[in-house]
């Protein structure tokens, strides 16, 4: 499943919560800009002051809003709700993988399944009590955070596409071409724990700085992102 960059949802979050106080502001402007007119009949100066009264409104609110910080608060929102979503379909499509690994007796991939649930759930826990208030420094975490898990599932999946082919080799003559891809379909099953084993580690860490956010400088966060971001291309190169 795809993920799409924080960074580019918090800037569309906050774009919809700026039009949405605009457009409430307008509409409660001109609503009372009518309602004077329609009440006193003034002349045009005063009327013309009266409008400016409201273009002012108009655009102090929407400033206000995020002056305030209404609008952090709302994209806070807006990323827990999507967070959450993302986490039970990540929790769905794995236990359809931690099955499918147990039927096929790969169990190895069975417990790397169970590993990445836990992972999972952490994380989800450390980044649910990030964005409490008005911090918004755990999310940069979450897109490189999100490669890193969503190739991890890859792995498993592919593990899977491993785990039938030995089988269906398995249930073939037992000549010499099926022993060599055997063989192959072998090493590539291991290539593919070897890459699950370092992605936990980096979820691992970044669960554990996500935690402790306020200690870490903004260097070493930058580090561990291009790194998490330099491990999923890796990871996704050798599972190619």
């Amino acid at each position: 499943m795809p993920y799409h960059g924080t960074m580019h949802t918090q800037r569309s979050y906050k774009r919809i919560a700026v039009k949405a106080v605009l457009g409430f502001a307008i509409a409660l402007s001109v609503a009372l800009f009518a309602a004077f007119y329609w009440w006193f009949r003034p002349d045009w100066l005063i009327a013309l002051v009266y409008g400016a009264l409201c273009l002012l409104a108009i655009i102090t609110v929407p400033l206000l809003y995020r002056m305030y910080g209404f609008v952090d608060l709302d994209v806070l929102r807006e990323l827990r709700a999507v967070e959450q979503q993302d986490h039970q379909e990540m929790l769905g499509r794995l236990s359809k993988l931690q099955q499918s690994l147990e039927d096929l007796d790969i169990n190895e991939g069975e417990k790397q399944a169970k590993t990445l649930n836990n992972l999972l759930n952490d994380f989800h826990e450390v980044i649910a009590n990030r964005f409490d208030g008005k911090n918004l420094s755990a999310s940069t975490y979450l897109n490189a955070a999100r490669r890193v898990q969503n190739q991890a599932l890859q792995n498993l999946s592919d593990m899977v596409g491993v785990g039938h082919t030995i089988s269906s080799l398995k249930r073939q003559s037992n000549n010499e071409d099926s022993q060599r891809q055997l063989a192959d379909q072998g090493h590539r099953l291991k290539k593919l724990i070897s890459s699950n084993q370092k992605l936990f580690q980096a979820l691992t860490d970044t669960s554990i700085e996500v935690a402790n956010i306020e200690e870490i400088g903004k260097f070493e966060r930058t580090e561990t992102l291009a790194r998490l971001n330099d491990l999923a291309d890796i990871a996704r190169q050798q599972s190619n």
